[in-house]
């Protein structure tokens, strides 16, 4: 389906920020950044300047938003993550406001080669129908390009509870709807502001033919189940165009399924998102030579001091510290970790000194605390 079009930014201002593929959008790997960079004189206020030295790559990864879970904390936003490959842009989650961090970094929803979800959590997809919905430029956006969107299916029943408790179900009749069931129920939530705006236009917005969407789901022949949700197993093909290579494999996400890693190979190089994961050898034999893994990190003690036993036996079993961060980037023999989906995203309460020591204490390569609005290059300049 085409995407809901329109330039967040002017041609000329998008073409300044971003510029073309293989000559102005380009980064560093940097330690530390503000979350926001903040727009001067008569910028228009979506104008946000990306960090980054940017002459030279062709492919270039864009951290919208870092933070970890849905609470909102000042400093970044939710997870979110843009690999740039030519002209093309491949958009990695929409977490909260990742849809506004999308037009700050000048990157139109019609202009996107693909959309990929990790995982079904509210601060994974709460601006994914947004990102179309609720597009950058003028209200009389139109549909240009046909988008695939790519995320788990139906994970056909729930886990037991926690403890064996009985919970309130929501949806009973369809309790765990994958990816296209999602979208089938928000254009009928939306529908009157959807059709209502068609009048007012005398135009069709048709999101249920502009969107190609995809279920994902890992081979039968893995075993897995939502009993069994990360079984060892080989990575598996998602999508491929002319400018990437997506594969994917299952990881370890409490009781969560299915919960995807994913890799992009392309000529500059592969990039691995892990997803949300507690240390996954999974995530490793996916990762493995890459040139970046974005790979999700929190901080144990910071939670043993403020928050109660059961989020932090969640926060052991369902996500990965920076120590063993840094053992798979190690074991995957990867040459650069960045961190993102941060938790606690808020940079008062860990620094980005803390997160670098953690990895670099298991890992040598190059480490990289994410910020909002970072860029990094992929591979060599051009």
């Amino acid at each position: 389906m085409e995407t809901v079009g329109g330039q967040a930014l002017s041609r000329r201002r998008a073409l300044a920020l971003l510029g073309s593929a293989a000559t102005a959008i380009a980064a560093t790997s940097c330690a530390s950044h503000t979350a926001d960079a903040q727009p001067s004189g008569a910028t228009p206020p979506d104008a946000y300047e990306l960090s980054g030295d940017v002459d030279g790559y062709a492919t270039t990864l864009i951290l919208l938003g870092t933070a970890a879970g849905p609470i909102a904390v000042p400093g970044r936003s939710g997870t979110s993550s843009v690999l740039v490959v030519g002209d093309r842009p491949y958009l990695i989650d929409a977490g909260p406001w990742s849809s506004r961090k999308l037009i700050q970094a000048g990157i139109a929803a019609d202009s996107l080669g693909g959309v990929f979800v990790t995982h079904m959590h509210s601060d994974h997809i709460a601006d994914l129908f947004n990102v179309f919905w609720l597009p950058g430029g003028t209200p009389s956006y139109t549909f240009r390009n046909v988008v695939p969107v790519y995320g788990p299916g139906s994970a056909g029943r729930l886990a037991t509870p926690r403890g064996g408790k009985s919970i309130p179900i929501q949806s009973p009749a369809s309790p765990t709807p994958g990816l296209t069931d999602l979208f089938a129920g928000v254009l009928d939530a939306f529908a009157y502001d959807i059709n209502i705006r068609n009048v007012e236009k005398g135009a069709q917005s048709d999101y249920g033919q502009r969107l190609s969407l995809h279920d994902v789901l890992p081979p039968v022949s893995a075993g897995a189940s939502a009993d069994n949700t990360a079984p060892e197993m080989e990575p598996f093909p998602v999508f491929e165009d002319d400018r990437v290579r997506v594969t994917a494999t299952l990881v370890p996400h409490g009781p969560v399924y299915p919960s995807l890693a994913y890799r992009f190979d392309t000529e500059d190089g592969a990039v691995t998102f892990s997803g949300d994961t507690a240390k996954s050898s999974n995530v490793v034999r996916l990762a493995r030579g890459s040139d970046i893994l974005v790979h999700e990190v929190i901080d144990v003690d910071f939670y043993a001091q403020t928050s109660g036993p059961a989020l932090v036996e969640h926060m052991i079993h369902a996500h990965t510290t920076a120590q063993d961060v840094g053992r798979v980037a190690t074991d995957a023999d990867v040459r650069q970790v960045v961190l993102s989906h941060i938790g606690p995203g808020d940079p008062r309460q860990v620094t980005d000194d803390q997160w670098e020591r953690g990895v670099k204490s298991t890992f040598a390569g190059t480490v990289t605390v994410g910020h909002d609005l970072v860029r990094i290059g992929v591979g060599q300049r051009r």
